[in-house]
C-alpha cells in the first residue's frame, strides 16, 4: 500500500478533529471508563479470592483505581502498588503478591492469542494481506510458548535446564493456579477484552470512521495485541500503523486515502489521552482511601530485597 510511510497530513488531521462529534466522544469515553474499570476491578477480584485471599470489592475497586493514576508514573508503579496493598493489607508476601499479577498477564495474552485464532478463522478477509499473511506465525509462536508454559507449570516438564524457576518466589502463581483458576481467569480476561470491541464500536463513529462491528471482533484484539509491541514508524506508534491500515479500506473510497489516514490518527491521538485522563480523575478520588497502605518503611524496602536476593541464590 503506498500509503504506508508517507507523512500524516496535518491540515486533514484538524479537519478530522474540527467534524468530530466532540459531546458524544466525551460522553461515549466517559460510561466506557466507568465500565473497563468495573470489569476490571471485578476480574482483580476474582484474581484475589483465587490466589490471595479474601478481599471485599470496595477495596479492590480503590486500589486498581490508583494503579491506574499511579500508571501515569510508570506502569511498574502502577502494578506494583496492588501487589504492595495486598501484602499489606492481607498479610501476603509481596513476591507472591506480585508473581498473580505477572499470572494474570501471562492469561491475558492467552486470551489475545485465542480471540486473534478465531479471528483468524471468521474473518481474515476482513485483514489486509500483509497482517493475513503474518498473523499465523505470531499465533503460532505464542500459542507454543503458552503450551509450553503449561507443561512446565502444570505437568513439571523442565525443558532441560528451567526447572530452577519454579523456586522463585515471583513465579509463585504460575504453580499454584489450577487449571479451573486458568479457564475460569481466561473466560473472564476475554469477557473484558471484549468490552473494548464495543468501546471501539461506540467511538469510532464520532470520527466519522465505519467500522461494522463484526470486523471490530478482529481488529481489537490484534490492536491490543500489537500494544505489547514498543515500536514505532516515522515518529507514529505501531498501533496507529496498524489502525491505518485495518480502518482505512471501510471509508478511503468516500473521503480519499490523505484524509482517511489523518482521521485515524486524530481519533487515536484524542481518544488515548482522553481516556488517561479519565482514568487519573478516577485514580485521584480513590488515592486517599488506601494511600496510608502505600506508604513504604524502609524495613519492608530491606525485607523485600532480602527475599529477591534468597530467589537469586536458591
Amino acid at each position: 500500500m503506498a500509503w504506508i510511510g508517507s507523512q500524516i497530513d496535518m491540515d486533514a488531521m484538524v479537519n478530522a478533529l474540527a467534524h468530530a462529534d466532540h459531546g458524544p466522544l466525551i460522553a461515549w469515553m466517559a460510561l466506557f471508563t466507568i465500565l473497563v474499570f468495573l470489569a476490571d476491578s471485578a476480574c482483580l477480584h476474582l484474581l484475589f479470592g483465587r490466589l490471595l485471599g479474601r478481599f471485599s470489592f470496595s477495596e479492590v475497586l480503590a486500589v486498581k483505581g490508583v494503579s491506574y493514576f499511579l500508571n501515569a508514573v510508570n506502569y511498574s508503579a502502577g502494578t506494583g502498588s496492588i501487589a504492595y496493598f495486598v501484602h499489606k493489607r492481607g498479610d501476603q508476601p509481596f513476591l507472591k503478591a506480585l508473581s498473580a499479577l505477572l499470572w494474570l498477564n501471562f492469561v491475558d495474552i492467552a486470551a489475545l492469542l485465542i480471540l486473534l485464532s478465531l479471528g483468524m478463522l471468521m474473518g481474515s478477509e476482513l485483514l489486509p494481506e500483509t497482517i493475513a499473511e503474518r498473523l499465523p506465525w505470531v499465533i503460532g509462536v505464542g500459542g507454543a510458548i503458552v503450551i509450553g508454559a503449561l507443561l512446565y507449570w502444570r505437568l513439571g516438564w523442565d525443558f532441560l535446564i528451567l526447572g530452577r524457576l519454579r523456586s522463585l518466589s515471583v513465579f509463585a502463581a504460575f504453580e499454584d493456579a489450577k487449571m479451573s483458576d486458568y479457564v475460569t481467569l481466561l473466560g473472564a480476561r476475554t469477557a473484558f477484552i471484549g468490552l473494548y470491541v464495543f468501546m471501539t464500536w461506540a467511538l469510532l463513529p464520532t470520527f466519522q470512521i465505519p467500522v461494522p462491528l463484526t470486523a471490530l471482533l478482529v481488529y481489537v484484539p490484534l490492536l491490543t495485541f500489537v500494544q505489547i509491541v514498543p515500536a514505532s514508524i516515522s515518529g507514529l506508534g505501531a498501533i496507529q500503523w496498524v489502525m491505518i491500515a485495518l480502518y482505512t479500506p471501510h471509508f478511503a473510497a468516500e473521503v480519499g486515502d490523505v484524509q482517511a489516514q489523518a482521521t485515524i490518527v486524530a481519533f487515536s491521538t484524542v481518544v488515548g489521552p482522553g481516556v488517561t485522563l479519565m482514568r487519573l480523575g478516577l485514580g485521584y478520588l480513590l488515592l486517599g482511601r488506601i494511600a496510608p497502605d502505600l506508604l513504604v518503611s524502609e524495613d519492608e524496602l530491606e525485607a523485600t530485597r532480602n527475599a529477591a536476593k534468597a530467589d537469586d541464590l536458591s
